[in-house]
């Protein structure tokens, strides 16, 4: 069997349409998955977790606390600091991975991950991974919005907002009074309205179809499965639910195999939206706190570089890729973006191709590179 990266994206599409975390479709696209993957002569098995998935409407919640803590800090400082105290934590504890909030009084469903091992017993294990799940649309998802967005990230201009607004809360309760203050306050306070309005706009959006985010991704995994053969590296793939979801199914895959993920052998290679554009690669990700990708991963993908010019980026959403640099996991994200630096909805072969020819020379050299590095590797070397 021969992986057609173009097709295969196509294929989820067409067959499973919109994909949202916890749905039915999701599910029935994660049973396609695995199959494909016993297709190619690879162990395939479904691992199911529990998300909540309803964070637009939480952070739209979070953002309606912090405007009227911003109001009401006027008269009544105490009452103000704490309402918007309590926003801001309850975001920045959801959003970082350390704890899901608010969304857990809104609903729970089951989600699964598509699992493929490869060579356990290699020295070092290279994770594949790619979202399978697509997100719901809105007027943040559309054009002239999504490109004024792409280079501080959806989730900034809100997260600023709430820590500005906090910040003011508690200058007033520290006795300090001004129109000064009330004219710099008012700013971020505008922001949460504006960023509320939308939050409510993604919550009632309908799914996307996800050809782009990121059935191209899946796509590409399923081809590197096929194709990428290092000799140090067990080729490992994750096909993950729930990612839209604020990276729940790759948190889920993290938390639940710990004792076979030892932090020095593990890479993580995410895919995500690589079907239109130029290939590139995260030196950072994530919207607060932004963690830098691996130094060497980075340094190996700036040497992958050359043959397709990739170039480096910023990813400032909480990816798969983001929750494995949580866990302390060496990761990088591969990407393709438009010369603005967004991603579109649309899936070209070209773009595929691309992605294709870089993230190969990038697990060349992490084979080369980084697998002499590994414990037991001089063994293995030995064996061959």
């Amino acid at each position: 069997m021969t992986i057609d990266t173009f097709a295969e994206a196509e294929a989820l599409v067409d067959g499973f349409g919109a994909r949202a975390p916890g749905s039915d479709s999701e599910r029935r696209a994660a049973r396609h998955l695995a199959g494909r993957l016993r297709a190619l002569g690879r162990e395939a098995e479904l691992e199911a977790f529990s998300v909540w998935p309803a964070w637009p409407l939480a952070y739209a919640l979070h953002a309606g606390l912090a405007i009227v803590g911003s109001a009401l800090s006027v008269e009544l400082p105490v009452a103000g600091a704490a309402l918007a105290l309590a926003a801001f934590l309850l975001t920045l504890l959801d959003v970082s991975g350390t704890l899901a909030t608010t969304r857990r009084l809104l609903g729970r469903r089951a989600s699964q991950n598509v699992l493929s091992w490869g060579n356990r017993a290699a020295p070092g294990a290279l994770v594949i991974v790619a979202h399978y799940d697509s997100g719901r649309g809105g007027l943040v998802r559309r054009d002239a919005w999504r490109r004024r967005l792409t280079a501080v990230g959806p989730l900034s201009p809100f997260l600023g907002s709430l820590l500005s607004v906090l910040a003011c809360c508690l200058v007033r309760l520290a006795g300090v009074e001004g129109t000064w203050l009330s004219v710099v306050q008012f700013v971020p306070t505008v922001v949460l309205i504006v960023s509320f309005a939308l939050l409510l706009d993604m919550a009632m959006a309908a799914v996307r179809q996800g050809e782009n985010d990121n059935a191209s991704g899946v796509a590409l995994a399923l081809r590197l499965a096929e194709r990428a053969e290092p000799e140090l590296f067990g080729v490992h793939v994750v096909l993950t639910g729930s990612q839209k979801a604020l990276a729940e199914g790759m948190r889920a895959f993290v938390n639940g195999h710990k004792g076979e993920l030892a932090r020095e052998r593990t890479v993580v290679l995410n895919l995500d939206q690589v079907g239109d554009g130029s290939p590139r690669y995260t030196r950072r990700e994530g919207a607060l706190p932004a963690l830098r990708s691996h130094p060497q991963l980075v340094r190996l993908a700036a040497d992958s570089a050359e043959a397709v010019a990739a170039r480096p980026f910023s990813n400032r959403v909480p990816s798969d890729g983001f929750a494995a640099r949580s866990a302390g996991i060496a990761s990088i994200t591969v990407s393709c973006r438009s010369e603005a630096g967004d991603a579109s909805a649309r899936l070209d072969e070209r773009a595929l191709g691309g992605a294709e020819a870089f993230c190969l020379e990038l697990i060349g050299r992490i084979d080369s590179e980084l697998g002499p590095e590994l414990p037991a590797a001089d063994a293995a070397l030995r064996e061959r």
